[in-house]
């Protein structure tokens, strides 16, 4: 199924049918955890086998691994795609929002009116809760942010604060329930998140309420740091010519791992495993100034890439009793996360989205699939991607089936085109079909960032992505 028009996603209750959860209290929790900067490879059960990620891995064990899993190339895109279930190049988002055009007044944000799935479920009856990073907008610009956007609770860092740049991870600036809270260098922001969201689990599960949690990681995004603690768990499996860039990286990674653990943890605790969707991804692929291993095959990060180390995000959904474990080679794209998280909730979408409900993937049954992963970039650039070729708006084809992390990260194009005709030609009618896709909301601006698409492919294919050993 292509599912490139803009579809209206309604469940069966709204038709008047039967729904098998009549009221909020019945609805599951949703714990959503999205890790920044962190491609697929950075985890063991996606192979990596330098990094430390037990937590995630038992995960994967107990749940659905989506092998084929896609994001956008970069942060803000995704984090506007994954709320709000739009195409970027429907909703304008298709840059990093801090544009050097808007360093001054700070206009850009994501508009109020935009649904998204904090909307969905406050409506449906849920807390609401997001915590560490958002990127869609200023704070001090845009106060109500993001009450606006449909969280009744939220502990989020500041990334400007007076003009000035703060702290990502020790002595963060904090945006929290309407203030500015100030922390010291004792104060490590992604446990700060953490807690915050713990609370809100507890306090939600005394009101028997159900929650939404919402958890955009600022880990692993540099600056590289180590974390709090003892690192000695984390560097296990570190060979001794691991770069340092890359040591720092996998004590970050094996960080982020714990306050995954911590937080499956508590929902043991308190009783909620099997009443509780997990879910977890990441935003983009791994920055470019680190170098993963898969066994033998060394992988460059591709974030701010069009191509698979760019766009390739891990996906592990855990519904204790409910989700069959196993993995899954069906295509899910973030912009899939709210249809299919208010399908399980049983929850209406009134809003035209561009997402599709793919619940039955997770659940391992038979239903429309994914066929095709588009992507649009700010500057002009484009691809389409289906499990065996991708093709550009320029014309660059590339064979990279997922059978195989070797081929599916392959950066050479296809020197005879015309052996591929027949395959050429269907990708070059999709993706004529999703350029046409455009934002024709002219209610709010998007101040773009200034990326030249020309001088982005360019660069992006001269610096060859794929190293093999």
């Amino acid at each position: 199924m292509t599912h490139l028009g803009r579809a209206h996603v309604i469940a069966a209750c709204v038709l008047g049918l039967s729904c098998g959860l009549g009221n909020a209290a019945e609805r599951p929790n949703i714990l959503l955890i999205m890790a920044d900067d962190l491609g697929a490879e950075n985890l063991g059960c996606y192979g990596n086998s330098v990094y430390s990620t037990p937590n995630l891995d038992r995960m994967a064990r107990e749940g659905a691994v989506i092998e084929n899993a896609f994001a956008t190339p970069v942060c803000t895109p995704t984090r506007a795609m994954i709320l709000t279930g739009l195409h970027p190049n429907r909703s304008g988002f298709l840059e990093r929002l801090d544009s050097p055009l808007d360093r001054t007044e700070r206009r850009n944000r994501l508009p109020t009116h935009l649904r998204t799935f904090g909307h969905v479920f406050q409506d449906a009856g849920y807390t609401t809760a997001i915590a560490g990073k958002w990127h869609l907008g200023d704070f001090q610009t845009y106060p109500d942010q993001p009450a606006s956007h449909g969280f009744s609770e939220y502990s989020l860092w500041v990334q400007y604060w007076d003009g000035s740049r703060k702290s990502r991870y020790y002595a963060p600036h904090i945006w929290e329930n309407g203030r500015l809270r100030v922390f010291g260098k004792d104060v490590f922001g992604p446990d700060h998140y953490a807690d915050f969201l713990v609370e809100v689990m507890q306090r939600s599960q005394q009101s028997e309420r159900p929650f939404l949690c919402y958890l955009p990681m600022n880990l692993i995004h540099g600056p590289l740091v180590s974390p709090p603690g003892d690192q000695a768990d984390a560097q296990a499996n570190y060979p001794a010519d691991l770069g340092e860039s890359e040591r720092v990286a996998g004590q970050m990674v094996h960080y982020m791992d714990k306050i995954v653990g911590r937080l499956l943890s508590k929902i043991k605790d308190l009783g909620i495993d099997d009443k509780t969707i997990v879910l977890f991804t990441g935003d983009n692929g791994t920055a470019g100034n680190l170098v993963t291993r898969i066994g033998d095959y060394s992988l460059r990060g591709g974030k701010r890439t069009m191509n698979e180390a760019g766009t390739r995000v891990p996906l592990i959904a855990r519904w204790s009793g409910k989700i069959p474990p196993g993995r899954r080679d069906a295509f899910f794209s973030l912009l899939d996360v709210l249809p299919t998280l208010a399908s399980m909730a049983d929850i209406p979408i009134i809003q035209s989205i561009d997402g599709m409900d793919l619940s039955h993937n997770l659940f391992d049954r038979p239903g429309n699939d994914r066929e095709y992963f588009f992507m649009a970039f700010e500057g002009g650039c484009f691809f389409v991607r289906d499990k065996r070729f991708r093709l550009h708006e320029d014309g660059r084809f590339y064979d990279v089936p997922v059978s195989s992390v070797h081929s599916r990260y392959s950066m050479k194009p296809v020197s005879s085109k015309q052996l591929y005709a027949h395959q050429i030609e269907d990708l070059q009618r999709r993706l004529k079909e999703f350029k046409a896709i455009s934002k024709t909301d002219t209610s709010y601006h998007v101040i773009p960032f200034g990326t030249n698409g020309d001088v982005f492919k360019n660069k992006q294919d001269a610096t060859q992505t794929r190293r093999s050993r």
